[in-house]
């Protein structure tokens, strides 16, 4: 006794879905973020150096050639940084 009409079920029309979101430009680390962090990072292994007792360095020695590393290796970062970057 049931026509088509009677099961078939209406529904309201869908919601348009809204478009997503511009992906955000992918932003560099920050010079304040790399600097503190290559210090602290020439800090512990001048603290570690010197708490080991088979090395015999002087302090100074070993933070003056750390500080020299870690400013060629920012150097290079950022020049690397440079060249990698894509032009605008």
């Amino acid at each position: 006794m049931t026509s088509d009409d009677e099961t078939t079920q209406t529904f309201p029309p869908a919601a348009p879905v809204p478009a997503p979101e511009p992906a955000r430009a992918r932003r560099g680390a920050r010079f304040g973020t790399i600097f503190w962090g290559v210090v602290l990072l020439v800090f512990a292994v001048a603290m570690a150096v010197s708490a080991i007792p088979v090395f015999s360095v002087d302090p100074t020695t070993l933070l003056l050639a750390a500080c020299l590393a870690a400013g060629a290796l920012l150097v290079v970062a950022g020049l690397v940084a440079v060249f990698t970057r894509p032009p605008r």
